[in-house]
């Protein structure tokens, strides 16, 4: 068959599904209409799949504390490449050693020095990679591990059946190397599927974050019911990938003065404690964890301590907190 026959049978076979559509009253779907075609249900569909709930802010943290703070660390090392970018080249691999071997140390040094818990989101692949993670954790138990996918994989590129999959695999690796179950997901993508509200509730999550509707832990709703999952959301101006990470093949530079953050992030916090709400940080020890950098992190934890009310805390004791006080405040009628 030639060129010009096929192209001859493809317009014939666009033709006659046209007629078929006009005269038999085939309904085109959504995805086939202009996104300016759509009518209200369909606009309230599309935006309405996953939301925020009411705000769970506590009327007050543990021992009257006035602002809940919670440092949370994204391990990615090679995987965030592999997986992101498909870069495998020496240049790159060594940029997510260099978050195992020099980034995750530093941080936990500094941690220790200032008695703070934190959180670590840790791909699966990092423990396979990294076997060193795993010990450097667990040796810490004040500190919490969080699930962040198998090696930072999009979900977004993956069926229900295979992200349902690729989780349970991690999970092994991950309860493995944790020494328990985590109660935290992250998204490697920030974002979810239409799945993946379903699946993190089938693996008993107690928490998502990977979501940014609002500042304050918040209730997560999909179809409109509560999930039973809190939200603790993240922002990219809360995260230090945006701010400092060199990506080439992203056209991505930033290349950003560490005191510039800095006043970002402690504005972020000043604002968060006049509301008595949470400040929530996302970094990456291959990140965050180059010398000038962690020499503002630690001005900035000095600069939190010396504000009364302070709560350091873990997500997960967050989480649990907030999810207590509210069912004490619906169980009171207030």
């Amino acid at each position: 068959m030639n060129l010009r026959t096929l192209t001859a049978e493809r317009s014939l076979l666009s033709i006659f599904t046209i007629t078929l559509v006009l005269l038999c009253g085939v309904p085109i779907s959504a995805e086939e209409k202009p996104i300016w075609d759509w009518d209200k249900e369909e606009i309230l569909e599309k935006v309405g799949r996953v939301r925020a709930g009411k705000d769970l802010t506590p009327q007050s943290w543990p021992d009257g504390n006035r602002v809940a703070v919670s440092l949370s660390f994204d391990v990615d090392t090679e995987p965030v490449w592999l997986a992101f970018t498909g870069q495998v080249t020496p240049s790159y691999m060594s940029r997510g050693e260099y978050g195992a071997r020099v980034g995750l140390p530093r941080i936990l040094r500094l941690l220790d020095r200032e008695g703070i818990p934190a959180t670590f989101f840790v791909p699966a692949a990092t423990y396979i990679i990294h076997p060193s993670v795993g010990k450097l954790l667990r040796a810490r138990p004040q500190h919490e591990i969080g699930f962040h996918s198998h090696i930072h994989e999009n979900p977004l590129k993956l069926s229900a059946d295979e992200e349902r999959s690729v989780y349970k695999k991690a999970m092994e690796v991950v309860v493995r190397e944790a020494g328990k179950r985590p109660v935290g997901f992250r998204s490697a993508a920030w974002d979810l599927t239409e799945s993946t509200v379903e699946i993190v509730k089938e693996m008993g999550f107690l928490y998502e974050s990977s979501l940014m509707a609002d500042d304050r832990p918040y209730q997560l709703l999909s179809e409109g019911k509560d999930t039973g999952l809190v939200e603790l959301p993240v922002e990219w101006i809360l995260d230090d990938w945006p701010y400092f990470q060199l990506a080439w093949s992203m056209n991505h530079h930033g290349l950003r003065q560490p005191d510039d953050v800095y006043e970002i992030w402690k504005a972020e916090f000043d604002e968060a404690y006049e509301e008595g709400t949470t400040f929530i940080l996302t970094m990456h020890p291959q990140v965050i964890g180059h010398r000038h950098r962690i020499r503002m992190l630690r001005k900035l934890i000095n600069y939190f301590q010396t504000r009364p009310g302070v709560w350091f805390a873990t997500h997960e004791e967050i989480a649990l907190y907030v999810k207590e006080q509210s069912r004490r405040v619906e169980g009171s009628g207030e």
